[in-house]
């Protein structure tokens, strides 16, 4: 009986730790709000450090904050330009929060 309470609630304690990721292909990256620099608003920045201005933010059901975690998926703008200039313009093809 201790067995199977103990496989139970390891069971339901790995379930609960697994980072649920609906984007296909996506990487793991964090909100970072820029409104200090000249231009710039809420941008994304990578796991390793690179930062990503994204072009389609307001198409999606998220609320940007800062340092809010979340998953992306992306490919680089074909054309366009910012003011901010702090890292590549991208457009989302999935966000979510992680």
């Amino acid at each position: 009986m201790k067995k199977q309470v103990g496989l139970i609630l390891g069971c339901i304690i790995l379930i609960f730790s697994c980072q649920k990721n609906p984007c296909d292909n996506s990487e793991k990256a964090k909100f970072k709000d820029a409104t200090g620099t000249d231009g710039c608003g809420m941008i994304i920045e990578l796991s390793n450090g690179e930062y990503l201005e994204p072009n389609n933010l307001d198409e999606f059901n998220i609320e940007p904050q800062d340092g809010k975690k979340i998953w992306i998926s992306y490919h680089l703008a074909q054309s366009g330009g910012t003011i901010c200039m702090v890292g590549e313009i991208i457009v989302i093809d999935c966000i979510s929060e992680r």
